[in-house]
């Protein structure tokens, strides 16, 4: 089996294509990255791995890809900018997240690609009062379209959605995966977890899930190894609890303040903290958007080991 992975050079393109090198089944990794200075620390993975580039994820540098592995089985689609760079009013970003996996679709779609892997955040459902106790796949995508970051998975998980089509490839499956935890992480959430003291709101103790950075290669393997699975799928860790519960268990003390407070503290401290473009939503902390797995633990096997 040939694996394209675009967003190999970092974060979750790094675990994943050190366990495909690992995977008999895996018989060449293609691993896509932005620019010709962008190198893993995979860089033998078991002699598989052979690097690509296409900035921003561009039709030609694409096609070029494509043309020159034209035997490519499943395309794992990782790659997600939410980072400006100087002078850049968000265009170039948007031009990776939304067209670029727009493009990726029609490549696969032209080349005769097998399977499209995608991660989603299960934040797009949005953090609401009125949600369900466990949000299942079917449910409207509602989150907070005030940041570019999360406007972009929403608009781009729609773009695979569409793509979805039973019988036919390539068979699409778009993970959305709730609040990852890890060592090569870099979110809001986890950069509040990297803290002693959580604050959190008073009066508000709403359900919640992490996944381990592990757990969700894990997952993202058992999609790209089973031929003929394809769908949306919810995953979340082993515990459905309260915030302050999962503060706990997690070696964390959380601190119930105001809302208000807590809004005024968590924008400037993440715009500081300058690892990211958006600061943590406070409805997280105060409405419901846990996810139902079952789908994912029916079809799948899949199952959180870690947290």
């Amino acid at each position: 089996m040939k694996v394209l992975v675009t967003g190999a050079t970092e974060g979750f393109g790094l675990l994943l294509t050190k366990k495909l090198s690992t995977n008999p089944q895996i018989k060449q990794i293609i691993a896509l990255k932005s620019s010709e200075t962008d190198y893993s620390s995979n860089d033998d993975a078991n002699g598989k791995l052979e690097f690509a580039t296409a900035k921003n994820l561009r039709p030609r540098a694409l096609e070029d890809v494509f043309k020159k592995n034209p035997d490519i089985d499943v395309v794992v689609h990782l790659a997600y900018s939410d980072k400006p760079q100087k002078n850049e009013n968000g265009k170039l970003i948007h031009e990776t997240n939304v067209f670029g996996t727009m493009r990726l679709l029609d490549l696969c779609d032209k080349y005769g690609v097998k399977k499209f892997v995608y991660k989603s955040p299960s934040s797009i459902y949005g953090a609401n009062p009125d949600n369900p106790v466990l949000i299942k796949e079917d449910f409207p995508l509602r989150g907070n379209r005030t940041y570019q970051a999360l406007r972009d998975k929403i608009e781009a998980d729609v773009l695979c959605q569409m793509h979805i089509r039973e019988g036919k490839d390539p068979k699409i499956v778009i993970f959305r995966f709730c609040g990852i935890l890890g060592e090569n992480i870099r979110s809001p959430l986890n950069t509040l977890f990297s803290q002693p003291f959580i604050p959190t709101i008073f009066g508000f103790d709403p359900m919640f899930q992490v996944i381990h950075e592990d757990d969700v290669v894990e997952a993202m393997m058992l999609s790209i190894l089973d031929r003929e699975v394809y769908g949306i799928f919810n995953a979340a860790g082993k515990y459905t609890q309260p915030v302050s519960d999962v503060i706990r268990r997690l070696g964390r003390i959380p601190l119930p303040i105001s809302s208000l407070a807590l809004d005024l503290l968590y924008k400037p401290y993440f715009m500081l903290k300058r690892e990211h473009t958006f600061p943590f939503d406070i409805n997280f902390w105060k409405y419901p958007f846990a996810v139902d797995t079952s789908k994912a633990k029916e079809i799948l096997g899949f199952k959180a080991k870690i947290l």
